[in-house]
């Protein structure tokens, strides 16, 4: 892991020196679509200020981003994207040649976005041909897309074989204030939620091995549950992944004590009833959670403590909220559902910093680097 004033060399400090330079600027535009609408903008709102300051620089850009899990088309976000920058437009269709010859023709301080990268033959595969075609493009690449940068995709990766490769000030704010999280000021608690255990074992292990507290919420828990021995009736679990003892014996790692029911009845979590289904954390574990987060110096928090997308959130929103007012802690937070509910709860402007990656901050968080950040340090 590079130390933070390592990171001056990965950026262009000077954007003046880009005036005539063909910018290829690696975003992440993955929007949230629902029913024909962007249901919310953040993402673009957040490298806004960095498309204007090239388009002052006069520079070509290049706007490169995925969308949706499906290969379709990017230009509901496009259409988006042009609304909000004057000399931006959206050049359908997946043809190098015909997509060459707009960006040629661009005056100085405009741009063009281009259709959803996935659509390339070879993007998700991180084929050489892929990243040359796209290379091809531009004479500078900016990768501003950190939460997308822990895909192994020729746009993220492979591209930078081909280039010249920087950071832009996104991803910069993003490794400064994760590198920070990633070994915190003691006493610590990283908070984790979401579904797999699995997914997040590499994470709890490095935290628990620097000696932090983790508290594990959401149907991850029910793993360990369930390797401790206890019913955890109907609810949801990872049958793939059984959790060893090393971890759940560990005397820094808390689980709930007690849960919420899809009936609505709270129980302790030995009494969990057969055919039961474990929605949320009760009370009790909400009340001695809020204790560990008063007596912490640094919080890091990444998923949802309850059955989210089914609407129960109290956990959640509780959790956040103590969180959000324990007084003269670093709070760190990120994926997707937990910045929602946080911003439901009216108390994202007050963590210290709200990543804008969910799985990326996790892998970010275990391992201390990325296959995007690699690639661009690399190229160097």
């Amino acid at each position: 892991m590079l130390v933070n004033n390592d990171w001056s060399k990965y950026t262009i400090t000077d954007l003046t020196t880009l005036k005539g330079k063909r910018v290829i600027l690696r975003l992440d535009l993955n929007l949230p679509y629902d029913k024909g609408q962007i249901t919310d903008r953040t993402r673009l709102d957040e490298v806004i200020p960095f498309i204007k300051q090239l388009i002052f620089a006069g520079a070509k850009i290049i706007i490169l981003s995925h969308f949706g899990e499906k290969g379709e088309s990017i230009k509901p976000v496009a259409d988006l994207v042009v609304k909000s920058l004057s000399g931006i437009k959206f050049v359908e269709g997946i043809d190098i040649e015909n997509i060459r010859k707009e960006i040629d023709s661009l005056p100085l301080g405009d741009g063009v976005i281009i259709e959803n990268t996935r659509m390339f033959v070879g993007e998700k595969d991180n084929t050489s041909s892929c990243a040359r075609n796209l290379a091809s493009l531009g004479d500078v690449f900016i990768n501003d897309a950190f939460s997308a940068s822990h895909r192994n995709h020729a746009s993220i990766v492979g591209i930078t074989d081909y280039i010249l490769s920087y950071f832009g000030p996104t991803f910069i704010k993003e490794i400064t204030n994760l590198s920070a999280a990633s070994h915190p000021e003691k006493p610590a608690l990283l908070i984790i939620g979401g579904a797999k255990i699995s997914t997040k074992l590499n994470l709890i292990r490095n935290y628990l091995d620097q000696g932090v507290k983790v508290f594990v919420g959401g149907a991850m828990v029910h793993n360990i549950f369930k390797e401790r021995g206890l019913e955890i009736g109907d609810s949801f679990y990872d049958p793939t992944y059984s959790a060893p003892a090393s971890l759940y014996n560990h005397p820094l790692l808390i689980t709930p004590t007690d849960v919420v029911l899809l009936d609505g009845k709270e129980v302790s979590v030995d009494k969990i009833p057969k055919g039961g289904v474990v929605v949320d954390c009760g009370k009790t574990t909400l009340k001695n959670l809020d204790e560990e987060i008063q007596k912490s110096k640094t919080i890091i928090v990444n998923g949802p403590l309850g059955l989210y997308e089914k609407g129960f959130y109290y956990g959640t929103e509780h959790m956040l909220t103590s969180v959000a007012n324990v007084i003269g802690a670093k709070t760190y937070i990120g994926g997707g559902d937990t910045v929602l509910v946080a911003e439901k709860a009216h108390v994202l402007k007050k963590m210290s910093f709200v990543s804008l990656g969910g799985g990326a901050m996790l892998d970010y968080l275990a391992n201390g680097t990325l296959p995007g950040i690699n690639a661009v340090t690399k190229s160097k």
